[in-house]
């Protein structure tokens, strides 16, 4: 449905304000009022509402007969408002607030019928991300069908730029100037250790409850499961721990954060791991998990498009699901 049309009919739904004589009092009576107040001329008031003056007259003292209280005071060509009024042009402020935002999204829904949605995302994130996500988004919105690309960060960018998706679900940073993005999730990267190794013995543990934590000096004679160079985690791994005072000793490389945490819990070496994968497996197959001791252990999970690019309804409330789905599970 056109909005203009639905806002034409709700505009004309009455409310539950009953009067004595059965009548109900509509937005449009309401929208009256305000206009009046606003401009505090009934003869301007007329003029922007696109009625006569005398019309407007005669609306607002019937409304104010049936509410029993005066809203207006009117006295040698000037209106103000009463304390009644007062109150009722707070309150029907927030009642056409609320009528517009009706509008606004009941015409969003119609919009997203039989639409295609295509969304690029990472194996690994799929597979952790989206049955958090992809659930709630179908039970408000049925009809959309979601095509979902997956493919590692640095194909998804070159999706974006042949438009080939509508938007992708990657971590920042992002190589090309052509993409812009809308924020979704601060990751959490941890510190994995198997839960066997003598390191357990020396964590930090956390203040309440939660996970302890790891001063990354005591690591640095390790072998590392790292991910590949191409991964954009890899240099943000090498930083955390330059900034420690060594260079990892990498025994291990992979694609995958869940082949490095599983890799990890056998004992084969330690490595970072993000905070989803906490509580992803029985607890007798995982690894201790560490917060580390450092500043900026966090990296920012966004929705990418084309710059430029107008995003669908559907788009745009996919992406508000998956900020609230993910900050839900966080």
């Amino acid at each position: 449905m056109h909005i203009d049309l639905f806002r034409i009919i709700l505009y004309n739904i009455p409310i539950t304000f009953n009067y004595r004589n059965g009548e109900s009092m509509q937005l449009r009576d309401i929208q009256y009022a305000l206009t009046v107040a606003k401009e505090l001329s009934f003869s301007k008031a007329a003029q922007k509402l696109s009625i006569s003056q005398p019309a407007l007259s005669q609306c607002i003292k019937k409304l104010e007969q049936e509410l029993h209280a005066p809203l207006f005071f009117r006295e040698n060509n000037t209106v103000k408002l009463t304390s009644a009024g007062e109150l009722f042009m707070k309150e029907g402020s927030e009642i056409m607030n609320k009528s517009m935002r009706l509008t606004q999204e009941i015409s969003a829904l119609a919009n997203t019928r039989e639409e295609n949605l295509r969304i690029g995302i990472s194996p690994f994130y799929s597979y952790h991300y989206l049955p958090w996500i992809i659930p709630a988004f179908n039970k408000q919105y049925p009809t959309v069908k979601l095509d979902i690309m997956e493919k590692h960060s640095a194909i998804l960018e070159q999706l974006i730029i042949n438009d080939e998706v509508d938007f992708c679900m990657i971590p920042l940073p992002i190589s090309h100037k052509e993409i812009e993005y809308q924020p979704i999730y601060q990751e959490q990267i941890l510190f994995a250790i198997p839960k066997s190794h003598g390191l357990n013995a020396y964590l930090t543990p956390a203040m309440s409850e939660g996970l302890p934590f790891i001063d990354l000096r005591l690591a640095q004679y390790e072998p590392f499961l790292f991910l590949k160079s191409e991964q954009k985690f890899t240099p943000m791994g090498m930083r955390l721990c330059s900034e420690a005072g060594f260079t990892p000793h990498i025994v291990f490389e992979t694609m995958n954060w869940d082949t490095i945490n599983a890799l990890v819990a056998t004992g084969m070496g330690v490595g970072f791991v993000p905070e989803i994968l906490v509580g992803s497996s029985t607890p007798g197959e995982q690894p201790t998990y560490c917060r580390i001791m450092a500043e900026n252990t966090t990296r920012s999970y966004v929705a990418a498009y084309k710059k430029g690019r107008k995003l669908s309804n559907a788009a745009n409330h996919f992406i508000r699901i998956a900020k609230n789905s993910l900050h839900f599970k966080k």
